[in-house]
């Protein structure tokens, strides 16, 4: 029996882990996705008063997460851990139970960024079927053999928050290690806009309100009185009751600041077309605006480039920004949650032709014209090949790094 119980201790110890840690990373790599996520928890909330620190909580949070997966596999800290996740678990399996009753807070948790999006209700099932693991963890919490004295420990967990900070530090800075957005390099945007011709409609209750002798009564589509006399009409209300199918992207529209729609223009344009993105030309950074005027004099030149800025800011604002920056380019506007999503950073570049998109630099990774010229000497494949590489060879590193300090520590049998 006591074996059984140890086997399934670490079984729920592993399967917790895992789960926390992939939670945690997919979050990691896009910290600011997950600050978007708390800004519309705290809005529907009406706790708004939290949504200047949406940041800082959000690399707080996910630096938790991943910090007590990391301590669950390598068993460091059993004690505390097996509190602080029960405690995790609790508060969002919570959570989740009330959004996914109320409907109406937020599309989805966000839990597991948008490398897996799960319905609400979905989420909650997941927390649920996840809890008798964690209530496993924590009763057999005393139970676990530490396997390094307590300072050595204490150091690793420092170790494994450091390491969790590190990357979403460097993902702010640099753009997610792999991108899970619709706007992801080797995206065809006009294809990913198409609705298949079998896609599901959204589905709507129409409610019909007419009134007869004072009284005021309602009524559906079969059988409201729109042809008796005796009724008179009061209103209509339309509620969706069920989301039809909604392509990748969405709500794409570029427009000029006289209101031309010129999407087409660009989306379908055989040249390489630059797009600055820049959500907020009053939050800019300028230190290396030079760079992004050096590309755009460099398109001017070239039949073969053009360069546009796509922002969401207001007229008044885009006129300060060109006064301090000297920009000759052409500003277009556009909704700032479509540039939340093509683009994780406040500004820097995606690079589109034939409505592919190639590449995306962050404002700290501005490329050169040798790089620029290289990159278009190129085919897409070749360009999206090497971008996918990128992705796949950093996750592998990270994983491998984790795995075999993991494995070591899970060697050990000190006690503490």
């Amino acid at each position: 029996m006591k074996k059984t119980t140890t086997v399934i201790s670490h079984a729920s110890r592993i399967l917790i882990g895992l789960l926390f840690v992939f939670s945690g990373y997919v979050k990691a790599i896009d910290p600011l996705g997950f600050t978007y996520k708390l800004d519309e928890y705290f809005e529907s909330l009406n706790i708004l008063f939290l949504s200047p620190f949406a940041l800082v909580i959000s690399i707080l949070i996910i630096a938790a997460e991943l910090v007590m997966g990391l301590c669950l596999l390598a068993r460091i800290r059993m004690k505390l851990v097996a509190w602080g996740t029960l405690l995790f678990m609790s508060f969002f399996t919570i959570l989740t139970f009330y959004i996914a009753v109320k409907g109406d807070v937020v599309k989805d948790c966000g839990c597991f960024g948008d490398a897996l999006v799960l319905s609400n209700t979905a989420t909650f099932l997941k927390n649920l079927a996840a809890m008798p693991f964690v209530m496993f963890i924590f009763f057999w919490r005393k139970n676990y053999t530490p396997v390094a004295k307590c300072i050595t420990e204490w150091i690793i967990v420092t170790a494994f928050f450091a390491a969790a900070a590190g990357i979403e530090l460097y993902c702010l800075r640099n753009l997610p290690i792999i991108d899970f957005m619709p706007y992801k390099a080797g995206t065809n945007i006009p294809k990913d806009m198409e609705y298949p011709e079998d896609a599901q409609p959204d589905e709507y209750k129409t409610t019909y309100y007419y009134s007869k002798n004072g009284e005021t009564k309602e009524f559906d589509d079969t059988n409201y009185p729109w042809n008796d006399s005796t009724w008179t009409y009061i209103d209509t209300k339309s509620e969706l009751v069920k989301k039809g199918y909604e392509p990748p992207i969405h709500d794409f529209e570029i427009q000029t600041e006289d209101g031309e729609n010129i999407t087409e223009d660009i989306v379908y344009s055989e040249k390489f077309t630059f797009i600055f993105i820049l959500r907020k030309t009053d939050r800019a950074d300028i230190s290396d605006i030079d760079k992004i005027n050096e590309i755009a004099d460099y398109c001017s030149s070239s039949d073969d480039f053009d360069f546009y800025a796509y922002t969401s800011s207001s007229f008044n604002d885009i006129e300060k920004f060109i006064e301090k920056t000297n920009a000759a380019y052409r500003f277009c506007l556009g909704d700032e949650t479509t540039i939340k999503t093509m683009l994780r950073s406040n500004q820097g570049l995606m690079l589109i032709k034939d409505g592919n998109i190639w590449a995306k630099w962050s404002y700290q990774n501005i490329p050169t014209i040798a790089e620029i010229k290289k990159l278009a000497a190129t085919d897409f494949q070749t360009a999206v090949a090497g971008v996918k590489a990128k992705e796949r060879n950093t996750t592998i590193i990270l994983a491998a790094i984790a795995l075999v300090f993991i494995c070591f520590i899970n060697t050990k049998k000190h006690k503490s």
